[in-house]
């Protein structure tokens, strides 16, 4: 039976043709893309210096003192940050003897309403707040309403221990089998000091902490300088602004000097147009 030419030359030509669209796809994949316009992203909001339009809350450098040529060099260095959304202010250490804190920003300055509880009755809430991972190193603001022994009492009759009690006992989730909240902070020290004529609150309590980078022992503390000031709300409540900061007990002897200066710099500021009260809008979560 003679050989059919065409049968035979059917699927070799088949074939070369799937070979040439293959080599034909393949340059077409490895051909250069020329490059497309990069589409305007979402505005940057950047805290360094002025605020962005829309942003109440700013962070500069704040400047370096005048050197006294007799003493030691001072290499520590501060950066202030300004929220206006809940008008306060304080300076915390960038460079501390030389040696840069990577200090970044976990919690950027928001309104008490959106703020993040720290129990579960959402009295006290973080309304901002800055961390240092590699030294284990916090700094926060909260804010909450009086409560406890304060409740319904006038200020004048507050003590720097009840203030500090009240505002740690608030922080903590700790109970006693009767249901009361109890706090795990030991107090090592705690006085009121006027700063612009207004009474503010200053305490240096330690805690329990957990394991870290740096010591992996379970019986681990921190120590933390304290202040709370305060500013009434919509309805009058007094309202606790406190600023803590925090880090492993081991490390105080480094950090605990610029921790004093960053809580003596701690000031509630007149409000502004952008000032909103903690009690104002309570459903609004942005």
């Amino acid at each position: 039976m003679p050989v059919s030419w065409e049968h035979q030359d059917g699927p070799c030509a088949h074939r070369r043709e799937l070979l040439s669209a293959a080599a034909v796809l393949l340059a077409a994949v490895q051909a250069p893309r020329p490059a497309r316009a990069q589409e305007p992203g979402p505005p940057a909001v950047a805290l360094e210096g002025k605020p962005a339009t829309g942003e109440a809350a700013s962070i500069t450098a704040v400047p370096a003192p005048a050197a006294d040529p007799a003493g030691p060099a001072d290499t520590t260095s501060y950066a202030q940050l300004a929220d206006g959304l809940l008008a306060y202010e304080f300076q915390y250490p960038t460079a501390l003897r030389g040696q840069p804190l990577p200090i970044i920003q976990s919690r950027r300055p928001e309104r008490y309403s959106s703020a993040a509880p720290l129990t579960a009755d959402a009295r006290q809430r973080i309304v901002a707040e800055l961390v240092d991972f590699r030294d284990n190193v916090t700094i926060s603001v909260s804010v909450g309403p009086a409560s406890g022994t304060l409740k319904g009492r006038g200020m004048d009759e507050w003590t720097p221990k009840q203030v500090a009690d009240t505002v740690l006992i608030d922080r903590s989730t700790a109970r006693v089998s009767s249901g009361q909240r109890v706090s795990l902070h030991q107090i090592e020290s705690a006085m009121a000091e006027s700063r612009n004529g207004q009474p503010y609150f200053v305490y240096e309590h330690i805690a329990q902490g957990s394991p870290s980078i740096r010591s992996a022992d379970r019986e681990n503390y921190r120590r933390a300088w304290s202040v709370t000031a305060t500013r009434p709300g919509l309805n009058g409540t007094p309202y606790l602004y406190t600023l803590t900061l925090s880090c492993p007990d081991e490390q105080w002897g480094a950090f605990g000097e610029g921790f004093r200066h960053s809580q003596a710099s701690f000031r509630l500021t007149p409000p502004t147009q952008d000032y909103v009260p903690p009690d104002k809008d309570p459903w609004r979560f942005f």
